[in-house]
């Protein structure tokens, strides 16, 4: 059998070297000293990102430029008259940028998992603005139009987390979920007494903890992500408590009461949670 030719073994090489670039196996230093060996063009060879987005602007053709300023002026013209659309216009623009984000994050997972990241949290961002000007647009500030938010938002970044396996996402849906409920206990209990404000959160961090020993040898990191929401929700009541006016002996009490309870657990039963969180 035949050895591949030097100008292939050499192409071979630089195809690995990008490969350990992109799954964090070298530093990028030697990541661009490596491929410096390798690639004989000047022209070819690793910048950094200022001069690859400059030599990208220089490379570009007259129907990339009249491409890029078409959309920005598009995307001025859309923020500026938004106001001015319907409502159903204003859902679908929300919605389909809100899917393109998404879509760029399920992409770039495993190439670029920075630029992923970024593209998932910027179309949540996008999504939690535009839905919030709507709301304010059409009078729906009041009432269930921010529930409903929340709970678009809430499943939307669950669901974005688990398909594209971003822990990150998921928690963020999560809190979502938290903050939905907050707010629903916050308008239909407002008075309620320091008692009952332990009895609807303590559950609910109980229930985080469970789900997080169940799923974590399911899903990796989905442990770590309910876990902390177990340990948010734990000392959710205290924050509940000091928002609605309660005795702040109260409080304090708790908190310090909480805190030693789950220094002691996570102490005791540390080898079995760090498994959840690392698994």
């Amino acid at each position: 059998m035949a050895s591949p030719a030097p100008d292939e073994k050499r192409k071979l090489i630089v195809n690995e070297i990008e490969v350990w670039r992109r799954n964090k196996l070298l530093p990028e230093q030697y990541c661009d000293f490596l491929q410096n060996l390798y690639l004989e063009d000047l022209e070819q060879r690793p910048r950094n990102s200022v001069e690859a987005a400059v030599r990208v602007i220089d490379q570009a053709s007259v129907f990339h430029w009249m491409l890029a300023f078409g959309i920005f002026v598009i995307i001025c013209m859309t923020v500026l008259h938004f106001s001015a659309f319907p409502l159903s216009l204003q859902i679908i623009i929300a919605g389909l940028v809100t899917a393109g984000f998404v879509a760029l994050g399920g992409r770039w997972r495993e190439a670029r998992p920075m630029s992923a990241l970024m593209a998932l949290g910027g179309g949540l961002a996008f999504l939690f603005v535009t839905g919030n000007v709507i709301l304010e647009l059409h009078g729906w500030t009041e009432g269930a139009g921010p529930i409903v938010l929340l709970a678009v938002l809430s499943v939307l970044s669950i669901a974005s987390g688990l398909i594209i396996r971003f822990a990150l996402i998921h928690w963020f849906g999560w809190l979502a979920f938290v903050a939905l409920y907050a707010k629903l206990l916050f308008a239909h209990l407002p008075d309620a007494a320091w008692a009952e404000i332990q009895l609807f959160w303590i559950p609910v961090s109980l229930l985080f903890l469970w789900l997080s020993w169940y799923t974590h040898v399911r899903i990796a990191s989905v442990g770590a992500v309910f876990f902390a929401n177990a340990l948010l929700t734990w000392f959710m009541p205290e924050l509940h408590a000091a928002l609605i006016g309660i005795d702040p002996q109260l409080v304090q009490a708790g908190l310090i009461g909480k805190t030693v309870l789950a220094g002691a657990g996570l102490y005791l039963l540390r080898k079995q949670w760090m498994e959840w969180v690392v698994r």
